[in-house]
Parts: C-alpha cells; structure tokens; sequence
C-alpha cells in the first residue's frame, strides 16, 4: 500500500490495478500506474503533459477529488466526561454456555447489579442529558452474562426510565432464549434489540447451548418470528468460529429466507474466554472469504451486512463511543470503558477499569486511569495513520487492540490484515456497480 499524503489520498495496490481512494472524500476509481502517476504528479504540483493533465483534472475536479473534508465535523470528545447513555451490565450469569464466550458467561460467582444502583446510573445519565439538552438518554442493557435473567429487576428498571421527565431510549442485547411472557414484555418496552444467534439449527446449538447442553435454536428462531410478526427493531449478531466459519453463507441463506432481519452483524469469534481455551478463533484468510460470500448473499436479499472492522461508509475519530459518552456499569458497580470487559477477572480489566458506583450513590472515577487509556488508544491511532482504513475503523476497537499487561500499543492487531482486505474488497464492489467509480452520498 502506498500513500500520498497531499489530499488523504492512498493508493491500493489491486491486481494488476490501482484503486485511487479518498476516504475523506468518499470516492474512488480504478486507475492503471499511468494514472497513478498523473495523479501523484498533480497532488505535488508537477508539470505533466497539458493535454491529459486537463483531461484527468477535470475528471478528479468533477468528482470531488480537490474537496477539503472539514475534520470539524466529526463528532469530537467531550471536554469533560458527562455520558448521556448508561448501559447496565445486569448479571454475570447465564443460561448459555456458548463455546466462544468472550466473557466465560455464567461461571464465575454470580452477581448481579441491584435495583438501587442502576436507578443511581439512570438518575445521573437522565440529569447528563438534561444539562447537556441532547433531547433523550439512553439505557442498554448488556453484559458478560444474560440481561433477561433478572427479568423483573429488568422491568423495574426500565419503567423507572421511561419515568424520567425526558425521553428514554431502551435497548437490550439478549441470546433471544425467552418465554411467551418475556417475549411480549420485550416487544412492548425495547425501542431496539440485538439478538445473539449463529444462524442455522447445526450451528446455533453446537456452539450457544444451554448450560447442560440443550438445543436453542427452536426457542430463539421462535422469538425471532414473533419479532418479524410485530414489526419489532432488531438485528441479528452472528459469531463466526473455526468450526463454523464454511457454513456461514449457508447461515446468511437461511436467515434471509426465514427472518425479516434487516441488519446482520458478523464477527470472528475472539481470542478472549472461551475461544481461547476452546480453540474457536478463526483464521484470517477463512475469515474473509466467507464474510464477502455472505455480504454479497445479504446484499441479493436486500439485506444488511456488516463486519465491526471494515465499515467504509463511516467516517470517524474513534471507533465507538463507549468511553467517552457511556456510563458502563458492572453487575459490581465498576465502571468500564468497554461493555465486553465488566468483570474483574478479565486480563484487560486494570486498563479498562477506571472507578465505580457506589451504593451510596458516589460516583468515584480515577481520572488518571481514564486518561492513561485515552493515550493509549491515541497512541494506537497514531500508529494506524498511514492505513487506508483509518478513517473508517479509527484504530480499531480497543478490546480487540490493547494488549493485556504489556501496555504495548506498537504493533498491528490480527484483526488489521482482515480491516483492510474486507474494506478493500467492499471498496471493489462499489467500484463494479458503478462502472468503476465509487462516490458515496
């Protein structure tokens, strides 16, 4: 890969081609070296011959080529740290024992958060939002273990939300295994809810059984159908492992032809937990060939398919917003900077760890902590500033970045050969649908 650095414009070797890509810009086209060299002689101002020069300039100029991306924009960080989102990690127990699970769901000692701390983290995101005027909070409940479990903890909380004077947001994350009970209760009172689900029965019940091995797919698809049956908002989240990754377009199929999901996100199972010690991470090249196989499966459906690393339709300063404008709370009362690492025994908790929630209702940060973290993850972005994806993935998630103990943040993630091969190919595909120029809106 190549990079001009006049105009944030990068050069990505294809084939026997280029593609000529402005991130900011939102456009690209396919050149030959020839055309490689016009353009990098006009960005540096050189003489080249009239003729051509006029021709490709006006091409390039027609097409936003010389446009400054006003970095103004983009959402920045705030000043001071007033998170207008909590999301509430409920419990460490669940009623999975899925073979890949980041967090070791259900085995450690179970805690769960009680009533009067997440009214304590509602109250001071409601007063957030209030003071900020941003119109609305949000409440997302999440977590290393299955937030329906405390149901009526989940219930009490939510209608203490949608008491406030403002506007409440509600969202859940669940494995969808609920009864009819649940399941309407969750229809009524979730604006929006993402489903944890492998796909096809095979898949669904070898890698997210119950904890004494029962199938799940029939109960969970169940749920699905009665979502699609009462217009609910949802999306489906697939975890890709080894031992599944060659099924995933037949998974992809099946979920198109028997939901009317319209979001899927896809991810390879990570090298946390249980995908770890259950050797279920993937390897990149497997990884990335079924993923286009399946984007475009998802795209014939009129589908939405996506992977967390490769996301060329956003431009960004950070790959999500989880620190800066998240409350995360922990069934304990800690406080996190990541949803995935909420409890203690994680080997990332001393850098993502940075105070806690008292019962007393205190909310203690160590704001040495939380800037530690935040030049990490700069540190990380300015490692990542020569890649074509950096204004789409902002360094990546940090869960999936930061090393554990040895703080070293100088070297790429595993995850960056499969960021830049999947942009790549995404990139390619819009090129082919549009003769050969990509500019999105």
């Amino acid at each position: 890969m190549l990079q001009m650095h006049r105009h944030n414009t990068y050069i990505i070797p294809y084939k026997d081609k280029f593609i000529i890509y402005q991130p900011l810009n939102k456009f690209a086209f396919i050149g030959n070296k020839a055309m490689v060299g016009f353009v990098e002689k006009i960005l540096e101002h050189r003489n080249s011959s009239r003729k051509k020069t006029e021709t490709i300039v006006s091409f390039l100029n027609a097409n936003g080529f010389f446009n400054k991306y006003d970095l103004e924009m983009l959402p920045k960080s705030p000043d001071v740290y007033k998170p207008t989102v909590v999301v509430l990690c409920m419990t460490s127990a669940c009623n999975f024992r899925c073979s890949y699970c980041f967090a070791n769901g259900g085995e450690a000692n179970h805690s769960e958060l009680s009533p009067e701390l997440g009214r304590k983290a509602i109250d001071m995101i409601c007063q957030n939002a209030c003071e900020l005027k941003t119109g609305q909070f949000v409440v997302s409940f999440h977590g290393g273990g299955e937030p329906t479990l405390p149901f009526k903890k989940l219930q009490e909380l939510t209608d203490y939300a949608r008491q406030k004077t403002i506007p409440c947001r509600v969202e859940i994350t669940s494995n969808g295994y609920w009864n009819e009970r649940k399941t309407d209760w969750i229809i009524s009172n979730m604006d929006n809810l993402t489903i944890s689900f492998d796909g096809i029965k095979e898949v669904q019940n070898q890698q997210r059984p119950l904890v004494k091995g029962k199938n799940t797919f029939d109960v969970v698809m169940r749920s699905i159908h009665k979502l699609d049956n009462c217009g609910a908002h949802y999306g489906i989240r697939l975890t890709v492992t080894n031992n599944s990754v060659a099924r995933l377009e037949e998974s992809i199929k099946f979920l198109c032809r028997t939901t009317r999901c319209p979001t899927f996100q896809v991810e390879p199972a990570f090298g946390a937990g249980r995908a770890l010690t259950n050797h279920q991470t993937i390897e990149k090249k497997a990884f990335i060939r079924h993923f286009l196989k399946a984007y475009d499966i998802a795209v014939a459906n009129q589908r939405h398919l996506y992977y967390s690393g490769a996301r060329p339709w956003v431009i960004t300063h950070c790959f999500c917003t989880a620190h800066d404008h998240a409350l995360v709370v922990s069934p304990d009362g800690i406080l996190s900077s990541c949803y995935e690492i909420s409890s203690n025994d994680h080997p990332l908790a001393q850098a993502f760890h940075f105070g806690e929630l008292t019962a007393e209702g205190d909310l203690r940060i160590d704001f040495t902590k939380r800037e530690r973290f935040q030049n990490r993850i700069q540190e990380r972005k300015n490692l990542c500033q020569q890649c074509f994806c950096y204004w789409h993935c902002a360094g990546d998630c940090p869960a999936k970045t930061i090393l554990p103990m040895s703080f070293d943040n100088n070297t790429f993630s595993q995850r960056c050969e499969v960021n830049r091969e999947i942009t790549k190919e995404l990139l390619i595909r819009s090129l082919i649908d549009n003769q050969g120029i990509y500019i999105e809106e």
